[in-house]
């Protein structure tokens, strides 16, 4: 598979529903620690394919809608496919471009919460990816930031392909966010909670029209 990014590797695809991807990524620790009441929007920015799925619908609220963007069509076949099988009624899974300037649909509301799990450290610079998806959360919502320590792990991408804590950091400040919350996950995973500062976020819908 050399040549294709880490995440479009089948070897990868297999480790995100794997036990070893459970040991890293605890679930039921991880969104124990995020608060879900009021918050009936949910976008899974990067979803791959739908790791976290099953939890938005157990920790969520009753009539929580969850959206997952991908640009990899093979995972979004393989989400649907979970969609009728393991009955998600509330969700709906689409496609976009895999860029530096992601652009959202408009047809897709305004949201109270963006999961991205491993997704920004793909972007050559993160502070983009926040940019291009925080047009769309609503004033009083939440992204919530999962992502790979820059450290040697037993499992998951090389050292290379991670993004370090300290960078992020510098990356949602640069976007005009603020981290309000630390998750405490393990030495490998770093996650924030991350609201837009409104006298700072930059609005970056004009990208559309380019």
């Amino acid at each position: 598979m050399r040549g294709l990014p880490y995440y479009e590797d089948p070897e990868y695809h297999r480790f995100l529903l794997s036990p070893e991807r459970r040991e890293l990524f605890p679930t039921e620790k991880i969104f124990q620690q995020i608060d879900w009441r009021n918050k009936k929007t949910i976008l899974d920015f990067g979803m791959g394919n739908g790791y976290f799925l099953p939890s938005f619908f157990e920790f969520g609220e009753k009539d929580v809608f969850v959206w997952g963007a991908e640009c990899q069509e093979i995972l979004i076949d393989y989400v649907l496919q979970r969609k009728v099988k393991e009955g998600f009624k509330n969700f709906i899974p689409f496609y976009v471009e895999k860029t530096e300037h992601p652009l959202l649909p408009e047809w897709i509301p305004e949201m109270d919460i963006i999961f991205c799990s491993c997704v920004l450290s793909t972007f050559a610079n993160p502070t983009l990816g926040i940019l291009g998806t925080g047009r769309i959360l609503k004033e009083d919502g939440f992204f919530v930031i999962i992502d790979w320590e820059r450290t040697e792990t037993p499992f998951g991408p090389d050292l290379s392909q991670k993004v370090s804590s300290e960078r992020m950091k510098f990356c949602i400040e640069e976007a005009g966010c603020m981290i309000v919350k630390t998750l405490n996950i393990n030495p490998y995973v770093y996650g924030f909670i991350v609201k837009k500062d409104k006298n700072k976020f930059i609005d970056v819908s004009y990208l559309k029209v380019l």
